[in-house]
């Protein structure tokens, strides 16, 4: 009885260090990801716009409520704000599905880049709102937003697949950099929280399928055929959010 509740505390010892490596690499490779191609590369693509739209649309506000034209450090932090929640939800996407992916890793994250700029990119450009018919030219106001979620998706796949084969590193910095990524932006601590409790009842769960043996292929074949019909409705989406526009 004594070794079996030894091999049982050994189990929970090893799901709990699952659970808190996974949010490791969603905190450290989510957050600063997010920022730098979600955050900043939004506050480019806007500013590229902003040079090439005409002059009426400077003080019009977006349909996501940030004034064209105007530079403010609130509002910049905002959108690095954005950028984090993006990167947090986006790596643990990212981290669902990378079982599921085909291919050599090369091939994988390219294919969620391109699932990325479908999906995303139908709900950023769309006919409704003023944005992408005031800025100018629309053709390259569409392919900003389509690109940067695509940017974004290959982004979040490499940085994740580098995190998961290094693991955290050890001793007192494992923990640094993520309570600095948190301090800058705690309001991605509730998000982070919730991961934490979903990635305590998906560890398990994974573990037991594991045990169980390799996933029939019927089961396989749906859950990518349900991943294919994601990027699929997204793509369709778009195209006709564009052919609205145009």
């Amino acid at each position: 009885m004594t070794t079996a509740v030894a091999n049982r505390s050994d189990e929970s010892v090893s799901i709990g260090g699952e659970v808190l490596r996974r949010l490791w690499v969603l905190v450290v490779a989510g957050i600063p990801t997010g920022v730098i191609v979600a955050g900043l590369g939004s506050r480019l693509a806007m500013l590229a716009l902003r040079l090439t739209s005409p002059d009426a649309v400077r003080g019009v506000t977006s349909d996501d409520g940030f004034e064209i034209g105007r530079f403010t450090l609130g509002g910049s932090y905002n959108l690095l704000l954005l950028g984090a929640f993006v990167g947090v939800i986006g790596a643990a996407a990212y981290l669902s599905v990378a079982p599921w992916l085909l291919g050599p890793g090369w091939f994988r994250r390219c294919t969620v880049g391109a699932a990325a700029g479908a999906v995303v990119g139908s709900m950023l450009v769309h006919d409704s709102g003023i944005d992408f018919h005031v800025l100018k030219p629309l053709w390259l106001a569409v392919g900003l937003f389509v690109a940067l979620p695509a940017l974004f998706g290959l982004a979040i796949g490499l940085a994740v697949d580098r995190l998961e084969r290094r693991g955290p590193p050890r001793g007192h910095l494992r923990w640094i950099v993520p309570a600095a990524l948190l301090a800058a932006f705690p309001p991605v601590i509730p998000i982070v929280l919730l991961a934490a409790v979903a990635l305590a009842v998906w560890v398990p769960v994974r573990r037991l399928f594991v045990g169980m043996g390799d996933l029939p292929l019927v089961g396989a074949v749906a859950i990518r055929a349900g991943w294919l019909a994601i990027a699929v409705l997204g793509l369709v989406a778009l195209v006709r959010d564009i052919r609205a526009l145009t």
